[in-house]
């Protein structure tokens, strides 16, 4: 029973994260090859070239949907493990970053108190 919850469980991150490829990918086909074929063809180009540059791109999408589906596990592991943080968020700050900038509280948070030469109106009381 435990085999069958984990490879449940791994096939649920698998679905999602293609589900999620897909949807992103086809879209991203259907413009990049009309883009190429009405380019193309517009510019009078010989069908054997047109045909040659749509199977181009047809690679290119499939290298650029390797790494969309990729990404899209590594993003579904994330969630999964609870992880909702970046990599960036992951640096430890220094106590002059740790300041939290005025407008970045939360509603019914009191704002912090600035320093009277950093305050708003003592820049401009020149």
């Amino acid at each position: 029973m435990l085999v069958f919850s984990w490879t449940t469980h791994l096939m649920g991150r698998f679905l999602k994260a293609l589900v999620m490829t897909l949807l992103i990918m086809e879209i991203t086909t259907i413009v990049d090859l009309t883009a190429v074929w009405t380019l193309l063809a517009e510019l009078h180009v010989p069908q054997t070239f047109v045909n040659i540059a749509l199977a181009i791109s047809v690679v290119g999408l499939v290298v650029l949907t390797a790494f969309v589906f990729r990404r899209a596990m590594r993003a579904e592991r994330r969630l999964e493990s609870g992880l909702e943080t970046s990599d960036w968020e992951d640096v430890s700050l220094t106590v002059s970053q740790a300041v939290m900038p005025v407008n970045a509280t939360a509603p019914g948070q009191p704002r912090p108190v600035l320093p009277a030469h950093l305050s708003p109106s003592s820049r401009h009381a020149h």
